[in-house]
């Protein structure tokens, strides 16, 4: 007995009922290509049975075995046997239906994630934006057309009409504000104080009063200069008139449709001395010393000239009647 009988087991000769096989897939497309690829047994020499493998005799290794010698699966190994063979036109148009989907299923998708992530308020602010520029285009297209018919019945009053009626006309359209002006008056410069706007705050007792300017600020300097004899008045080049409004609207001033921020400058027109007696501190000391509590110090200046635009539009007058 030599050394290699003693090291390796004894193997017996498989018998022929536990001979392995392997079941080919009689229903593949390649079937036909079988026989071409079939390999046949040639008959068994002795050195052929020498370097036969050995049946393991551990049946639970045989998975591992497969996997190892046999990673191949024979119906796979079937169904490559005979490729299906695709034109040109196939493929472009294949790879061209896969391109539409993934472009569709992008283009949805961003659509949706877009809608996901816009705000709902969005759609009603610019529905209201969109009016009110639909609303002042509107507005400034009836001023214009107000404003040539204006020129026509003043053109068509010096024509035909009198003296005595055309000095009451040209009165009342002055005050009212519907013919352009010029002439001497005054102008009060008002700005808010810093401390009002100052968003680091203060505590000191003495900045408890400090404050902006307010539209009722503004109402009261007008009214104050009618009282005096002002024939024209204006807020930051925005003529007021009979129907013009001086109101806020959130923290915005608005005169009439306008709206004007600080500085505020008041012009009025007419007697340059009278006014500014009437508008200065030693007239009303108590109301400029409500506004220098509250950190406003209005400047009132004489003025030379002065040029006032007119207003647009004339008052519906339901009520008023010229008197005889």
């Amino acid at each position: 007995m030599t050394m290699n009988d003693i090291r390796q087991p004894r193997s017996f000769p498989v018998s022929h009922d536990r001979m392995p096989f392997r079941s080919r897939a009689v229903f593949s497309d390649g079937v036909a290509g079988l026989a071409e690829r079939h390999v046949y047994r040639l008959p068994e020499t002795i050195s052929d049975i020498r370097n036969r493998r050995r049946r393991i005799d551990d049946e639970s290794l045989s998975l591992i075995d497969d996997l190892t010698n046999r990673p191949l699966d024979p119906m796979f190994s079937d169904a490559t046997l005979v490729h299906d063979e695709r034109g040109p036109l196939r493929v472009w148009l294949s790879r061209c239906l896969v391109f539409f989907i993934c472009l569709a299923v992008g283009l949805a998708g961003s659509v949706i994630v877009r809608e996901l992530h816009t705000d709902p308020r969005s759609k009603i602010r610019e529905k209201l934006i969109a009016q009110v520029e639909s609303e002042t285009k509107s507005y400034n297209t009836t001023s214009d057309q107000i404003g040539k018919l204006l020129s026509q019945i003043d053109s068509l009053s010096d024509e035909v009409g009198g003296d005595s009626d055309n000095q009451t006309a040209d009165r009342d359209n002055l005050l009212n504000g519907f013919t352009k002006v010029q002439g001497q008056g005054i102008s009060i410069s008002l700005a808010n104080p810093i401390a009002a706007t100052d968003s680091a705050g203060t505590t000191d007792s003495d900045t408890d009063d400090i404050r902006v300017i307010t539209d009722i600020d503004l109402q009261q300097f007008v009214s104050k200069l009618w009282g005096a004899g002002a024939e024209a008045i204006s807020i930051n080049g925005y003529r007021v008139g009979v129907q013009t409004s001086v109101r806020t609207a959130g923290s915005t001033i608005l005169v009439g449709l306008n709206s004007i921020q600080s500085p505020y400058t008041i012009t009025a027109i007419g007697n340059a001395d009278t006014l500014k007696n009437a508008m200065g501190s030693a007239a009303e000391s108590s109301f400029y010393d409500t506004l220098d509590k509250a950190g406003i110090h209005p400047k009132v200046s004489k003025e030379t000239m002065i040029t006032m635009s007119s207003t647009v539009g004339t008052p519906d007058l339901t009520y008023a009647k010229r008197s005889e």
